[in-house]
């Protein structure tokens, strides 16, 4: 395969890892706003992190990195 269309290729596989690494960490996050316990307490919100979905986002990351080292990599062998 010609290498010029094998690194383009990985490099739009990298940048949709990341695009895809970054919906995985914001369906890991939630926030969840609470009333006033007491009368006169302020209110206050709280934050659950699903480890599966921020898991996800990091090995998508991983997986670009490489993509990325790979491009660079091809691009400099002759």
């Amino acid at each position: 395969m010609n290498t010029r269309v094998l690194r383009v290729a990985e490099a739009c596989l990298a940048v949709a890892a990341v695009v895809l690494a970054a919906w995985c960490w914001h369906q890991g996050v939630q926030t969840s706003d609470f009333a006033p316990l007491a009368e006169g307490a302020p209110a206050f919100s709280g934050t659950h992190y699903s480890g599966t979905w921020i898991g996800a986002a990091t090995a998508l990351i991983v997986v670009a990195g490489l993509l990325v080292i790979d491009v660079i990599r091809r691009r400099r062998t002759p």
